[in-house]
C-alpha cells in the first residue's frame, strides 16, 4: 500500500495535548495508516493551510493521487494580532511554523490560504471520492475546507488506484 496517507495534525498547540479533543473526517475510505502526530508550537494555533495536489489530466493517466500533502500553518495570537493592527486585517501573515504529518510526492503545491486577522481555524472539512470500484482509479481526498471564525471557510478547488490522503484527524482545544 504504498503512497497512501492519512494524517493526523492539531489545530492547538502541542504543549496542551492533554486537552485536545481529536476530531476528524468520515472514513468513507481507509487505504492507508496514520502518521505521527504533529501539532503547532506552544501557544500557537492553526490560521491557514497549504495543499500538494495531483492534478486530474484526463483519462489516459491511469494512477491519480489527487490530494498528497496537506500542510497547516501555525502562528500565535500575537503575532496575528500584530499584522492585523499595524497592516490591514487582510495582511498576509508569514508562517511561524508549517506542520505536516506526512507528505506525498505527486503534484504541485498550492497558494497558502489563511483566516482573515486575527482569526483562527476552529474546523474543518474533508471533499473525499468515495471508491470508485474495479475498473476506475480511486483518489480518496481532493480537497479542504477550513473553517475560520466568524463564518469565515478558505477552500482550494481542486480538479483510478493509488490513493494520497484519505482521511484527517485534527486535534482541537480551547486558546491557552
Amino acid at each position: 500500500m504504498s503512497g497512501k496517507l492519512v494524517f493526523i495534525l492539531a489545530f492547538c498547540s502541542a504543549r496542551a495535548i492533554a486537552e485536545i479533543e481529536i476530531i476528524e473526517s468520515p472514513p468513507l475510505t481507509n487505504w492507508g495508516e496514520w502518521y505521527n502526530y504533529e501539532g503547532c508550537p506552544y501557544a500557537s494555533y492553526v490560521y491557514g493551510f497549504q495543499l500538494r495536489v495531483h492534478e486530474f489530466l484526463d483519462f489516459s493517466v491511469t494512477d491519480d493521487t489527487a490530494l498528497n500533502s496537506l500542510y497547516l500553518l501555525c502562528s500565535t495570537p500575537d503575532a496575528r494580532r500584530a499584522g492585523y493592527e499595524i497592516f490591514v486585517p487582510d495582511a498576509h501573515t508569514p508562517p511561524l511554523t508549517m506542520i505536516s504529518s506526512k507528505v506525498g510526492l505527486y503534484g504541485d503545491l498550492r497558494r497558502e490560504w489563511q483566516c482573515s486577522s486575527p482569526r483562527f481555524a476552529i474546523g474543518f472539512e474533508l471533499r473525499v471520492l468515495e471508491p470508485q470500484g474495479v475498473s476506475w482509479d480511486d483518489v480518496a481526498a481532493s480537497n479542504l475546507i477550513l473553517h475560520c471564525g466568524y463564518g469565515e471557510s478558505l477552500l482550494e478547488f481542486a480538479t483510478l488506484d493509488d490513493t494520497a490522503l484519505n482521511n484527517v484527524r485534527m486535534g482541537c482545544c480551547d486558546p491557552v
